[in-house]
């Protein structure tokens, strides 16, 4: 029997790890992990940030203005996790069509914009629309976000009028930032 050898070169090597790399949903800043949650999960997931400021966005892989805005909230995560806000992210795919729900639909799209935040899913939507609503506000116009403070209180929802601009909530958020527990 002849046996093959491959000579493990340095651009071998490098290839390797480069393959190695793409499959992996690692980020410079961490990795993209979803849940599925229950409304009370969810809950006690934000009671968790405590002392945070914490920005909950509610989104649909099947929505194409929360596509559009979706990578604002990853840019927002980069920004001021540091500083100490909590970045949400709650897709709501299952609010459509529960038949055309796909999980790895959303993995992927989270994996591809790098979404290294905590990542939920509605698990039961049907069955938490009360207590969910009660949590975050209406979120069923999506895509939709709440802004909680360093004491869990809900402060600001996106379908406040009159609309903050990007750049309006982005100092709101600042603000609350300031405001150290």
């Amino acid at each position: 029997m002849r046996r093959t050898c491959f000579r493990l070169t340095p651009a071998f090597a490098l290839l390797g790890a480069v393959l190695v790399g793409c499959a992996n949903d690692e980020t410079p800043k961490g990795k993209v992990e979803v849940t599925e949650v229950r409304a009370q999960e969810l809950e006690k997931a934000l009671k968790d940030q405590k002392g945070k400021v914490v920005l909950v966005d509610c989104w649909a892989t099947w929505c194409p203005p929360c596509v559009k805005s979706f990578p604002q909230l990853v840019d927002r995560h980069k920004k001021y996790a540091e500083k100490g806000l909590a970045c949400v992210s709650l897709c709501v795919d299952k609010y459509g069509k529960e038949d055309d729900y796909d999980k790895e639909k959303v993995v992927t799209f989270l994996k591809d914009r790098r979404a290294t935040m905590l990542n939920f899913i509605v698990a039961e939507p049907k069955k938490d629309e009360e207590p969910l609503l009660k949590l975050l506000g209406d979120f069923s116009t999506i895509p939709y976000m709440a802004l909680f403070d360093r004491n869990g209180r809900r402060v600001w929802e996106s379908d406040e009028r009159p609309r903050l601009t990007e750049e309006q909530l982005n100092k709101k958020i600042e603000e609350l930032l300031a405001d150290k527990p």
